[in-house]
């Protein structure tokens, strides 16, 4: 893969600040204004398709992954604190990890031998830990501590997730003019609030990998045509069509699972693996969604832990290795970052079952290459200094761990981030990752157009300095599009591309834009009229 020339200068965004979103509604003149004239009438810009659609373009190809350790993962037996070792063992007479079957991450922690193949992620620097991640006034209720994990609040009459508000202010007309693509894809824990907005859900959500492969190899969920002939079959038939008329974007994910190759690397009897494979076929079968949130149950361990828990930690690195080799031989593990969080972590002491019971802070597990080395994040809550019922004091907020997923991985808008955050603010984590480092050097591409004179045809001439993936659509001004014009690797030079006549038919006379996507950039758009 070609290695981008990459540019974060002030000049430069203050240059190229023209092609952005509202920069081309300025050259259309309706920024700021509300509504534009339209012949005799007026067309309202808030009620125009094209806001959200046709000007609102990733400023990368990133993904992330969460996956989610339903249940309460004992954080004690996954990361081992040697530096607290004595206190360990005499909290966990039965169900300690002896430093034999340990390996050390540094002086201070180990995971479990069991967990080996985490170890190379670890060694490429490939992962990172935040220690003692909880909130205050920590819930024991697997319910309450999930809705309070999702929404990222206490406050029970908010109904809404942290990622579903950020949405609800990244897609103003999510409802009227949805993405063409799904923004999540959620495999299990649908009753989950993560994903939730205002009004809708962001995720495409599925009960099981089965189900969401099912929709991927067909591209859609249920059949409406061998039903019986008769008024139950009738009945099923409606029953049907509304519920594969929710999954608006079947056809899509069906395209990219096909546009994909197996990974034959998978365990087909592992439920994690079987997810994360399917995850993988639609990253790289480009469907661009941002999002993906899987799920591994079975860690609420109030008796026979030792075995119960170490069969749940080899199936999440086995998981995890399978799924970065995978994406690694694509060329794309330095676009997917995952992370692991669970509800609450368990009690310091073992119980009298060889379990524990819940707990509160734990650690968060981090993997990708973004990550640009290995380390631990914060301090280990104490295995002395507990609270009253025994259990760790955090060190360090969860809501932190999206901020800075949102701001540092997702890039996303303060406002956004404020919304989704319920306007609290939280400390930036030091993770390594930082949305700088995938800026392309737009001084590279440089498009202008020209009516042909003597007629009705506009040309796009695009003068490339270095070879980019590039996409050219054609919008109309009520953002409808007229035309994919390219979307393939385009090689350094001067290349020329008819943007009047689309797909052998020409365009009516009128004002158009043309959209250029530049994969892992940012949009480029300008106006043209056709006479």
């Amino acid at each position: 893969m070609k290695k981008k020339n990459y540019l974060n200068s002030k000049k430069h965004k203050a240059e190229h600040s023209k092609w952005g979103r509202r920069g081309f509604l300025k050259t259309l003149g309706i920024a700021g204004a509300g509504a534009i004239s339209f012949g005799n009438s007026s067309l309202s810009v808030l009620n125009s398709n094209f806001l959200t659609n046709a000007l609102t373009g990733s400023i990368s190809d990133r993904s992330l992954v969460l996956i989610r350790l339903k249940g309460g993962n004992d954080g004690l037996n996954t990361i081992v604190p040697l530096n607290h070792f004595d206190t360990y063992v005499n909290k966990r007479p039965n169900i300690h990890i002896p430093k034999s079957n340990l390996i050390e991450l540094s002086d201070s922690f180990a995971i479990p031998k069991f967990m080996n193949n985490l170890e190379p992620l670890w060694k490429d620097g490939k992962m990172k830990v935040v220690n003692g991640v909880g909130y205050e006034n920590p819930n024991g209720s697997h319910f309450k501590s999930s809705d309070i994990w999702a929404s990222a609040t206490h406050n029970k009459e908010i109904s809404t997730g942290w990622l579903g508000r950020y949405y609800d202010e990244k897609y103003l007309d999510y409802l009227t003019n949805p993405p063409e693509k799904p923004v999540a894809i959620q495999i299990g824990s649908r009753g989950n609030l993560i994903f939730n907005g205002s009004k809708t859900s962001y995720a495409f959500a599925v009960s099981s990998p089965e189900r969401l492969k099912k929709v991927a190899e067909n591209g859609t969920l249920f059949d409406t045509k061998n039903l019986p002939d008769c008024t139950h079959g009738d009945q099923i038939e409606f029953l049907r069509r509304i519920s594969n008329a929710t999954f608006n974007y079947a056809s899509v994910i069906h395209k990219a699972y096909n546009e994909s190759e197996e990974f034959d690397q998978y365990d087909a009897e592992n439920s994690l693996d079987r997810q994360l494979s399917l995850v993988s076929r639609l990253i790289k079968g480009d469907l661009g969604s941002k999002i993906y949130m899987v799920s591994l149950g079975g860690f609420d361990t109030h008796g026979s832990q030792p075995e119960r828990h170490q069969k749940l930690l080899t199936t999440l690195s086995n998981s995890i290795k399978v799924f970065y080799d995978d994406l690694k031989y694509y060329g794309l593990d330095k676009k997917v970052l995952s992370l692991t969080f669970s509800e609450f972590g368990r009690r310091v002491a073992e119980n009298g079952s060889e379990g524990t019971d819940h707990g509160t802070a734990a650690p968060v597990m981090l993997f990708g290459p973004a990550l640009k080395g290995n380390g631990f994040i914060g301090d280990h809550p104490s295995l002395s200094d507990l609270n009253n019922r025994g259990n760790l004091k955090h060190n360090l907020d969860f809501r932190s761990i999206y901020t800075t997923i949102l701001t540092d991985w997702l890039c996303g808008d303060k406002n956004f981030i404020n919304k989704a955050m319920l306007g609290n603010e939280y400390s930036l984590l030091g993770l390594g990752i930082n949305c700088n480092d995938e800026i392309i050097n737009y001084d590279d591409i440089i498009p202008y157009h020209a009516a042909i004179y003597g007629s009705s045809k506009v040309d796009l001439n695009l003068r490339i300095n270095q070879d980019h993936h590039i996409k050219i659509y054609v919008y109309d001004i009520l953002g409808r599009n007229h035309g994919l014009i390219y979307d393939n690797l385009l090689r350094r030079g001067t290349h020329t591309f008819p943007l009047s006549i689309n797909s052998r038919r020409k365009l009516s006379s009128g004002q158009y834009f043309y959209n250029i996507k530049v994969l892992g950039g940012q949009d480029l758009n300008k106006s043209f009229v056709v006479k």
